[in-house]
């Protein structure tokens, strides 16, 4: 009987802990052909990149639409395949512009201040076919350069002071990497398919985690105590060294509707933004 008892109190515990980790929809915007990623600023805007239209948008949290730029093509305010992008920290927000081969800065009502790569470059940093960028509080840029596999730290925007992750880089060498998240604590996350690198701000390797536990991620996230990953279908949740806290699948989480492939994520102070290919779904993080 006591021993029945112990049993019942664990399984209890054990349901409420799952409840409590759950991710539950409480509403979604957006209405995309293929977004690619979010980033989110300080004042509580929402910036996502939609390949499929070819636009940068901004939005409100509530989902209110506050501007958009660009439409298919080259020129200036065009994109081809804009991919991740960052307005975490910086006054500016930051386009990896994939086909384009460039890095689009913009200010936050997404007028077209510079771009750095691509045929018009005077400066000619080649970016090779840039998938993600991030930026540090030191007024750094982090390139995720596809093409050679490798990171490109930026300052001023127009000077590469150095470079990492490439066959040099010993056993921080990436392989196969997608996307990129910093911290804010001094720490940039490079998103593998089946695994995240993690490095300081200067370029030197730290560790590795996540091995064995997805294998096709496509989208992540860093605050300063959590990083979250996304493949097509389940959310992974870590700390910010790397211990496994969660992992949600699709069938495991309340949502309001059909979703469409999961594709980036990210942390505000109260709420886990997680992006689709078709809308924005908004859940409160507790």
């Amino acid at each position: 009987m006591f021993r029945s008892a112990i049993i019942c109190v664990f399984a209890f515990q054990s349901a409420v802990l799952h409840a409590q980790s759950m991710l539950v929809e409480d509403y979604r915007f957006g209405d995309f052909q293929s977004a690619q990623a979010l980033s989110t600023d300080r004042f509580g805007h929402v910036f996502i990149s939609d390949a499929g239209r070819s636009v940068v948008r901004k939005y409100a949290i509530n989902g209110d639409l506050l501007a958009e730029v660009g439409g298919p093509g080259w020129g200036i305010g065009r994109f081809d395949n804009p991919r991740g992008l960052d307005a975490s920290v910086s006054l500016s927000v930051f386009v990896a512009d994939m086909h384009n081969r460039r890095i689009v800065r913009l200010d936050r009502d997404l007028n077209v201040i510079a771009a750095l790569g691509g045929e018009s470059d005077a400066v000619s940093v080649d970016v090779g076919y840039p998938i993600d960028v991030a930026s540090s509080a030191f007024d750094q840029l982090f390139v995720l350069d596809s093409e050679n596999t490798r990171i490109l730290a930026l300052s001023d925007f127009d000077r590469v002071t150095y470079v990492f992750g490439d066959h040099t880089s010993g056993e921080g060498r990436l392989r196969t990497p997608v996307a990129l998240a910093f911290d804010g604590n001094e720490r940039l996350y490079v998103l593998e398919t089946a695994r995240v690198v993690v490095f300081d701000i200067f370029g030197n390797f730290l560790f590795t985690f996540g091995s064995g536990l997805f294998g096709d991620a496509v989208g992540i996230g860093a605050s300063k105590d959590r990083v979250a990953v996304v493949t097509a279908d389940t959310v992974l949740q870590f700390s910010s060294t790397g211990e496994s806290l969660s992992i949600h699948p699709r069938e495991m989480m309340v949502l309001a509707e059909s979703t469409g492939v999961f594709r980036d994520v990210a942390y505000t102070k109260f709420l886990l933004l997680l992006l689709t290919d078709l809308s924005c779904i908004i859940i409160p993080d507790n």
